[in-house]
């Protein structure tokens, strides 16, 4: 499979402008010219009853997003480089009911439940076919994205209505914003952007905060703050080389929305009133579609991203924990010449699962913005159900990592942070609904590369300290490029003698080269049963889904997680 061409001189300018461009390189492998079926692209499109799709109109330069209600199925990748919209998911007098082929698009897949998004870049080649009237896409460009700044939602169905498009909705087109519709702005948390570079493409994409993080400047003037992201700047970046942009909101309780199109600049140089943003978007607004009650779909929200920066004015952010916590630090441990491990103490005890990660807030550090958020694995797990005021982190020093080096190199014992919250996905042990016991699953495949280590460590752990370790076959395999960059070898060394059902295996990529699909079919026994858990960089991480898929693990028992973002 060949690569796209990396990035186009517009995203080259917005990286230098934000000094990314080294990173944006290194990320970009995870960018192709099509589905790949064996990593499940096609499985994940029919699963979405909602996505969205930018749209150019190549006449008027008019950017338009789109948003499609559906059910699952109405998204087919009937190819690796055709999908099929189905014409039952696009609203009424939408702009997707009438373009023409060759007209740019770009799909933006996501699963707000598991803060998965895939971006899918191409052109339409049927826009009104004589049967069903579906849309059909080829695609140019597959590019995952990073799950930073997703606010957790899962769609509620209506059961009543087959189609959860509301064919009889009303539309209201206007110039500028009523007042109805700037209160309706101000209280969203997500906001889908679609821009366009001429010669290019389209590109279609998400922007999350909290409540009140979208602010109306006049009439016909919004304005967002755009925070860290992975660098590769492509809505950004086409904005250096075209200004037009769409900019679409959904009203996840009532099923409303509002579609404009407009003009969108980058201020690079803001005036710091946004609290974490690296920049600002300012959008001119020339034309908006508003749609009240368009869809039956609802959606309940399930918790904020832990990497939102708060907003002033805005909602107060809570839980059940009632973070922020500051955290203490009490500990600093050498564990290789590149990690070291952070003890933090909390006034509280914090209940969390073996394998989810922590997200601290750093306030003034040299060379960062007023406030950096980052999050790390938690990688001691042995009161985590009940609740721990005990928090261990391992983080490895990297090229260019402003945090990261800033603690090996300046943290001391007393350090006070700004603990934000736990969460994350990447575990296997369960609570029990009935007996609130943990549980886990009978086979289990544990796959890391380098500091992905440690929320499989975690789960280790956590599986020896709620004496699981005889209800579960546990294969771990680990990928470092050096033997002495190694992380606890002989805590793990200690578990395979003292654990009959526990294997470990480490492979040296310096002396052994990558973990190949021969070498995992060698190692993993029982392939169609396994559950398995993969950390590390994003290739590493693709290239073992797509192996375990072959080698017959299920798509759906395989997860993954990075932060490499």
């Amino acid at each position: 499979m060949t690569l796209p061409t990396l990035f186009h001189s517009g995203e080259l300018t917005a990286q230098d402008k934000a000094g990314t461009r080294g990173a944006a390189a290194e990320l970009a492998a995870g960018k192709r010219n099509s589905l790949n079926f064996s990593s499940n692209h096609d499985a994940f499109l029919a699963a979405q009853s909602f996505a969205v799709v930018s749209s150019v109109d190549l006449n008027s330069g008019y950017v338009w997003v789109s948003p499609l209600f559906g059910r699952e199925g109405d998204l087919t990748a009937v190819s690796e480089n055709e999908i099929v919209i189905s014409a039952a998911c696009i609203p009424n007098g939408d702009v997707l009911s009438t373009v023409e082929p060759g007209t740019p698009l770009s799909l933006l897949g996501i699963d707000l439940n598991r803060r998965i998004r895939h971006r899918i870049n191409g052109n339409a080649v049927i826009s009104d076919a004589s049967v069903d009237k579906s849309l059909h896409f080829l695609v140019k460009e597959y590019s995952p994205n990073c799950p930073k700044y997703i606010n957790r939602r899962e769609i509620v169905y209506d059961a009543h209505n087959a189609y959860p498009v509301n064919k009889s909705a009303k539309r209201q087109e206007r110039t500028t914003l009523t007042e109805s519709d700037q209160a309706f702005i101000q209280s969203m948390d997500t906001l889908w952007i679609g821009s366009y570079a001429p010669d290019i493409g389209a590109d279609s994409n998400h922007r999350g905060g909290r409540p009140g993080f979208i602010r109306v400047t006049s009439s016909s003037t919004i304005e967002w703050p755009e925070y860290r992201g992975n660098g590769m700047f492509f809505t950004s970046g086409n904005l250096e080389s075209h200004d037009r942009a769409g900019v679409t909101l959904v009203d996840f309780e009532t099923g409303s929305m509002i579609q404009m199109t407009g003009r969108a600049v980058v201020d690079w140089q803001h005036d710091g009133s946004y609290e974490g943003a690296t920049r600002v978007m300012k959008y001119q607004i020339e034309r908006l579609i508003r749609t009240d009650h368009v869809t039956t779909h609802r959606w309940k929200r399930l918790d904020y991203s832990p990497y939102n920066p708060s907003i002033a004015g805005g909602e107060v952010h809570s839980s059940e924990n009632d973070y922020p916590f500051v955290a203490t630090l009490a500990k600093i441990v050498e564990e290789s010449r590149s990690v070291k491990t952070f003890r933090f103490i909390t006034q509280r005890q914090i209940p969390f699962l073996p394998g989810q990660y922590a997200t601290f807030e750093f306030k003034s550090i040299p060379g960062g913005a007023e406030a950096e958020v980052r999050t790390w694995t938690l990688s001691e797990t042995p009161n985590s159900i009940d609740g721990d005021n005990t928090l261990d982190i391992s983080v490895k020093r990297i090229p260019n990592g402003l945090i990261t080096n800033w603690l090996h190199d300046h943290a001391k014992v007393g350090l006070e942070l700004k603990l934000d919250g736990i969460q994350g996905e990447m575990t296997a042990v369960q609570l029990d609904a009935q007996t609130n016991q943990p549980t886990v699953p009978e086979h289990l495949l544990l796959l890391s590369g380098g500091i992905g280590i440690t929320p499989n460590m975690a789960m280790v752990r956590g599986i020896g300290a709620f004496e699981l370790q005889d209800e579960t076959s546990i294969t771990m395999i680990h990928v470092e490029r050096y033997e002495a960059d190694l992380l606890f070898q002989n805590e793990l060394n200690r578990r395979v003698k003292n654990y009959p059902k526990f294997s470990y295996t480490n492979i040296i990529s310096s002396k052994q080269g990558r973990l190949t699909k021969g070498i995992l079919e060698a190692l993993v026994q029982n392939a169609e049963r396994q559950h398995a858990y993969i950390c590390g960089p994003t290739q590493f991480m693709t290239d073992m889904s797509e192996y375990l898929v072959v080698l017959g693990v299920k798509a759906a028992n395989i997860h993954t997680e990075s932060f490499e973002f």
